[in-house]
C-alpha cells in the first residue's frame, strides 16, 4: 500500500517536472559530451521530462510502473548510442537525476516531512539506478550494433576506395562522405601483419571518443590503418599515432595527401612491411627500407644493381677484391676519405687509390651522388 504522504510528495513534485528539467538541463550541459554533442535542447528537454515524468510514476505506483521505466531506459540507451553520447558521461547525466529530484523533494518550500524522505531516499536511489543500469544495458548492445554496422559500411568504401580501377572525383567525395572525413583531409597510413590486429582493434576501442577517426582494413596478410591527420599535423608519425602499435612491426607510408593519396600511401605501407625480416619489431619507414625494396623490385624485372659490380670485381684477385669492397661500403656509410682511413687504419692515399680501383673496374664513381646510390644498393 502506498504511503499517503508520500504519495502527496510525489503529486507536489510531479506538478515540478518542467522546473526540475530546467534544473537538470542547466547542470548537464556544463558536461562537454553534451554542451558541444548534435545533441539539440529540445531533444534533451524531452527525455529530460519523460525520464522524471516515468520516474516519479514508478516512485509513487510501484511495480507496475517499474516496466514503464525499463521500457524508457531500453529507448534512451539505444537513441543516446546512435547518436555518439559518451556512456561514462551519460551515466552521470543520469544519475544527476537523483540529485535533482532529491533537492526538490527536500526544498524547505515543499514542506516534506524529514523523517519521511529518509524513509524513502533509498527507494529513490534504487529506481535512479535501475534505470541507469537498464539504460547501460541497451546502450551497450546497440553501440556493438552500431560498430558493426559501421564496420561494414567503412569496409565496403575502403574496397571500393583501393580497388584496381582508380575512382573518379565523385566516388572519392562519395566514399569520403561515408567515411565522414574531409576529401582533402590528411592521413597516416600503416601496415601491420594481421596476427596482430586484433591488440591494435583492441587498443582504438580504448581511445578516446573524440580522437580522430581511424579505419582499419584487412588485406591478405597484412592489416591496414588508416588515420585521418588532425588539420596541421605533417611530417613523421605523432606519438598517439604510434603508441597503437608498441611492441609490434608496423611499416609507415608518406603521409598520404588527400582520399585519393591514400591508394598509393597504402601499396607503399606493404611494400615496406613484406621487406620487413622475420621477427622485426618497431617502426620502419621508407627512409628505414628504401635501399632494399629498390634492390628487391629492381631485381624482380630483370635489373639487379649487383650486376653492376659484382661481375665487375671478378677481374680482380679475391684480396683486392676484399680491400676494395671494405673500403668501398666504409667510405659509403660516412662519405669521408679521412674517416675511412682512419676507421680502416690505412693511409688516406690508399682509400683513394682502392676507390680508384672501384670506378676503374665498375664505372662508378663513389664522389657522384648518383654513381654513389647505385653503389649502395649493389651492395645491398
Amino acid at each position: 500500500m502506498v504511503d499517503r504522504e508520500w504519495q502527496e510528495v510525489i503529486d507536489a513534485i510531479s506538478a515540478r517536472v518542467p522546473e526540475l528539467v530546467e534544473t537538470f538541463l542547466a547542470k548537464v550541459l556544463a558536461d562537454p559530451a553534451y554542451s558541444e554533442s548534435k545533441l539539440t535542447i529540445d531533444d534533451l528537454r524531452k527525455s529530460g521530462e519523460a525520464s522524471f515524468s516515468t520516474m516519479l510514476r514508478a516512485l509513487g505506483g510501484g511495480g507496475p510502473e517499474l516496466e514503464a521505466v525499463r521500457a524508457l531506459a531500453a529507448d534512451l540507451g539505444a537513441r543516446r548510442a546512435q547518436q555518439g553520447v559518451a556512456l561514462d558521461s551519460l551515466i552521470r547525466a543520469i544519475r544527476l537525476d537523483f540529485s535533482v529530484l532529491w533537492d526538490a523533494m527536500s526544498d524547505p518550500g515543499l514542506g516534506a516531512d524529514p523523517a519521511l524522505l529518509v524513509r524513502h531516499a533509498k527507494l529513490v536511489w534504487q529506481i535512479v539506478d535501475a534505470f541507469a543500469s537498464r539504460v547501460q544495458e541497451y546502450y551497450l548492445a546497440e553501440s556493438e550494433e552500431v560498430e558493426r554496422a559501421d564496420a561494414d559500411l567503412q569496409h565496403q568504401y575502403l574496397t571500393q576506395l583501393l580497388a584496381l580501377a582508380e575512382p573518379t572525383a565523385a566516388d572519392l567525395a562519395r566514399i569520403a562522405g561515408a567515411l565522414r572525413v574531409d576529401v582533402d583531409d590528411s592521413f597516416f597510413v600503416a601496415s601491420i601483419d594481421r596476427n596482430d590486429s586484433l591488440t591494435v582493434r583492441r587498443r582504438l576501442r580504448a581511445r578516446p571518443p573524440r580522437d580522430p577517426a581511424v579505419f582499419t582494413y584487412d588485406q591478405g596478410h597484412h592489416t591496414l590503418v588508416i588515420r585521418r591527420r588532425p588539420h596541421g599535423i605533417q611530417g613523421p608519425p605523432t606519438f598517439p599515432e604510434l603508441v597503437l602499435f608498441e611492441g609490434m612491426a608496423v611499416a609507415v607510408a608518406p603521409p598520404a595527401d588527400g582520399v585519393e593519396g591514400i591508394r598509393i600511401a597504402v601499396t607503399a605501407a606493404r611494400e615496406i612491411m613484406k621487406d620487413l625480416p622475420m621477427g622485426a619489431t618497431g617502426v620502419f619507414t621508407l627512409r628505414d627500407r628504401w635501399m632494399s625494396i629498390t634492390s628487391h623490385l629492381l631485381t624482380q624485372v630483370g635489373c639487379s644493381p649487383a650486376s653492376l659490380v659484382g661481375p665487375a670485381l671478378d677481374r680482380c684477385t679475391p684480396v683486392e677484391r676484399s680491400r676494395i669492397l671494405e673500403t668501398v661500403e666504409c667510405f659509403l656509410g660516412n662519405g669521408s676519405l679521412l674517416e675511412t682511413s682512419e676507421r680502416l687504419d690505412v693511409h688516406r692515399n690508399t682509400v683513394v687509390n682502392r676507390l680508384a680501383a672501384f670506378k676503374k673496374y665498375t664505372g662508378l664513381d663513389l664522389q657522384q651522388p648518383r654513381d654513389a646510390a647505385m653503389a649502395i644498393l649493389a651492395l645491398q
